[in-house]
């Protein structure tokens, strides 16, 4: 099944799984590299390092144990149903990412959040989505 490819400057919208949440919720991200090789509407195409790479630090969390907000960062993972082969005649095939789907988030706690009796543990991770935002006029599909 084809699916469109990501490119450069297309968003994502993160948020965490139960207990923790992101506060307050961030706006969309633009992603913001592409080295595909080759251009989608004048934005280059993404493979899966060039969003693995890509560390978004000091975003806001908290819990329900852990009310008073801290920060941790964030790191996104693209898992196998983003990913796909897009064939050039002229340099072969490239991997190439795909909107398969949501993409993983993990969250590390940095600053961590607290209550009265006590703080979060620095450097817990929790776990989420990012939902892929990909508007084109004339979309490049593989897979």
């Amino acid at each position: 099944m084809q699916k469109i490819v990501v490119r450069q400057g297309d968003t994502v919208t993160l948020s965490l799984n139960p207990p923790a949440m992101l506060t307050p919720p961030p706006p969309t991200l633009p992603l913001p590299l592409g080295t595909a090789g080759f251009r989608i509407e004048q934005h280059v195409a993404c493979v899966p390092d060039d969003i693995e790479s890509w560390v978004i630090p000091s975003v806001g969390y908290s819990t329900l144990t852990f009310p008073t907000a801290g920060t941790g960062r964030v790191e996104l993972k693209v898992p196998p149903a983003n990913r796909a082969k897009y064939a050039r005649a002229s340099q072969g095939a490239t991997e190439v990412v795909v909107n398969g789907g949501p993409l993983d988030v993990i969250f590390t706690v940095v600053g961590p959040a607290s209550n009265p009796s006590g703080t979060d543990t620095p450097g817990a991770t929790y776990r989420g989505t990012a939902t892929l935002t990909c508007p084109r006029v004339r979309p490049v599909t593989a897979g």
